[in-house]
């Protein structure tokens, strides 16, 4: 687990412990399962007071992203990840599958009439990309929406639990920090995608070079994709740079802080409009899905949809 963070920064160091485990998380670099240094080790070795890193657990522990339990350690929620690039045969894998229904009680029968109702699901309709945060969703429909014919639909996780008749028709994503709180509810787990979300490491390695006294401005359609941002920022640079985060609604502003910034990250839904006001700036566009992402959706859309 790699974790940077900047005691100068006016941003709480909760909050900067907060942000980079849960990206990490989001991201895939902490697989599901994965044990975490213990309270004491993680202070021990960014040299800060354990209760910080206690405070920090707790709520990613409440937020459904960690297993906290007293004696067995901190671990990332969710399942096991399978072995990257593990190959097992289509016949291995189909009997092993009969060897444990057979051992739990089930028949010859029960297996028929379970691949029957596999075989007869609906089509799928719509792509619906599932998140908590509302003003996310405008930020998923631009990014999906241009790969695909079949139209790209958004839900938070309980307006999803409150609409289950959804999951019949529809190709489900979402990122590894929501899919621990309803992937078991889904019905049909060829309907279900875990994104990675990108990291913005290219963006973000743009901060790492700037000047003392730097402006950034950060644009979004997304408050908590500012919040998130500006927190991850001030773990790399702390108070070195002035870190502005605007709004992309905000027009005025907008054209502001676009005349006085050294750097500007945006994201792809404000990248026309920071554009056309231009400036002397360098301008980073973050994209939350990579090229992988959107051809993982085709492929489970072209095989299972």
């Amino acid at each position: 687990m790699k974790i940077s963070i900047n005691k100068e920064s006016s941003v709480p160091l909760r909050d900067q412990l907060i942000e980079q485990i849960a990206l990490q998380i989001a991201s895939g670099a902490l697989k599901g399962k994965e044990r975490l240094p213990s309270i004491r080790q993680l202070a021990d070795r960014l040299g800060i007071h354990y209760s910080t890193v206690t405070a920090a657990y707790n709520h990613l522990g409440d937020v459904g992203l960690l297993e906290v339990r007293q004696g067995s350690g901190v671990r990332v929620a969710g399942k096991a990840a399978p072995t990257q690039g593990e190959t097992i045969d289509l016949d291995e894998l189909f009997r092993s599958f009969v060897v444990r229904i057979c051992d739990h009680g089930y028949s010859r029968e029960d297996l028929r009439r379970f691949l029957q109702k596999a075989s007869q699901s609906l089509p799928v309709k719509q792509i619906l990309a599932v998140d908590a945060n509302l003003d996310f969703h405008k930020l998923l429909k631009t990014e999906l929406a241009p790969h695909f014919d079949i139209p790209v639909e958004t839900c938070t996780v309980q307006e999803l639990l409150d609409n289950k008749q959804w999951m019949d028709y529809s190709l489900i994503v979402t990122s590894l920090y929501h899919l621990f709180s309803f992937q078991d509810t889904v019905p049909d787990p060829t309907r279900l995608v875990a994104c990675n979300i990108e990291p913005g490491r290219a963006e973000l390695g743009g901060i790492t070079d700037l000047a003392k006294g730097s402006i950034v401005s950060l644009v979004s359609v997304s408050q908590t994709m500012l919040n998130m941002a500006t927190k991850l920022i001030a773990a790399m640079r702390g108070d070195e740079i002035a870190v502005r985060s605007v709004l992309v609604s905000d027009e005025k502003e907008l054209a502001y802080m676009m005349k006085h910034s050294d750097f500007v990250i945006c994201d792809s839904p404000s990248e026309s409009a920071v554009k056309k006001i231009g400036s002397r700036s360098h301008i980073a566009v973050f994209h939350l899905y990579s090229a992988t992402t959107i051809e993982l959706i085709k492929d489970r859309l072209k095989k299972w949809g």
